[in-house]
């Protein structure tokens, strides 16, 4: 509210401002033609004026600026790559809104992470708010966007994004997690997209080429600024996402005769049902053979812990391994209907 009445002050400051200008010109056009009213063709001379200037104005304000606002609002400035360096000044001097859609970002990255970091902290006490959306690493887009920028391993790179922005989340104080949103999508972009205030950066995804290659600068408030802006919010806004907590973890009730337990388990979707690892926690009561489970909240449903065949427990644990790094085996079992 505040900054919004600031803004109304400035115009009413700009209005007046010219306002006393014309008043001046005014002023100054009659002082001029004053002591000149009584030469030959004067009123002529001045109709003539006044009316070729008319014209002009007319011209200007119906086809000119319209014609020059048009082409400011959808220029486009191309990059060969972006500069990572570039976006976090922006975000210096940011005071509104940062949004950010990629698989995954440089800006997360050894060279730029601590600068980064830091000048997100500067933002959010100064009220700017983020909105970063990243893809499951254990994803089919994933896995499609890891073969067509193969040999880099882009597994790896979304999954050390998500590490690193989850220890970011709990460094801050409670005041900002509001301020700073993160949510992992199984869908992953159209394109790059980084946002700050009014500036946009896209690019365009190729293969064998990051997109930070390509990009495209332009106004938000533009025609193609946008269309690339409806594209994030649609998503932002969509079925399906998840914040890091619930990207990593979710929670059981494994109840047995006489014996009730919960588990925050990790775990990955495979063709729309979810594996969870039992290993090391559950695993006395998951395999416990009148087990049943619920998820806390939801008492209605029931569901049991079921092994799989050799061939699909690859598949799954090549998710899994995806998703949280090679580590201690995992004993993965499925939630089915009883």
């Amino acid at each position: 509210m505040a900054r919004r009445g600031r803004l109304s002050d400035s115009r009413y400051r700009l209005s007046y401002l010219y306002a006393a200008i014309g008043a001046l010109l005014l002023v100054t056009a009659f002082a001029l033609l004053y002591p000149v009213r009584h030469t030959t063709g004067f009123a002529d001379e001045l109709r003539i004026s006044i009316g070729a200037n008319l014209i002009d104005l007319t011209l200007a304000v119906l086809v000119l600026q319209p014609l020059v606002l048009y082409l400011s609002r959808n220029a486009v400035r191309r990059r060969n790559r972006l500069d990572y360096r570039d976006v976090i000044g922006r975000i210096e001097t940011a005071n509104d809104r940062v949004d950010l859609w990629k698989h995954w970002t440089g800006l997360l990255e050894g060279p730029h992470e601590a600068r980064f970091a830091e000048t997100v902290r500067g933002a959010l006490d100064r009220g700017v708010r983020f909105r970063i959306m990243l893809t499951d690493p254990s994803s089919a887009d994933a896995a499609e966007r890891a073969r067509q920028v193969a040999p880099t391993d882009a597994i790896a790179a979304i999954r050390q994004n998500i590490q690193r922005l989850d220890r970011f989340i709990a460094s801050l104080p409670a005041r900002h997690h509001s301020g700073f949103q993160v949510r992992i999508s199984a869908t992953g972009p159209a394109h790059a997209f980084y946002r700050v205030d009014d500036w946009l950066s896209y690019g365009i995804f190729r293969d064998r080429r990051v997109s930070e290659s390509s990009q495209r600068e332009v106004r938000v408030r533009g025609d193609l600024g946008e269309l690339a802006l409806e594209a994030f919010q649609n998503r932002w806004n969509g079925v399906g996402l998840q914040n890091i907590a619930d990207h990593y973890r979710m929670r059981l009730r494994i109840t047995v005769p006489d014996e009730t337990a919960e588990y925050e388990l990790r775990y990955v979707i495979h063709d729309g049902e979810h594996w969870v690892n039992v290993n090391p926690a559950a695993l006395p009561h998951a395999f416990h053979p009148d087990h049943r489970v619920s998820t806390p909240g939801d008492g209605n449903t029931r569901w049991v812990l079921a092994t799989a065949t050799p061939e699909t427990l690859e598949r799954i644990t090549t998710l899994y391994t995806a998703k949280y790094g090679s580590g201690e085996g995992p004993v993965l079992l499925r939630l089915t209907a009883p």
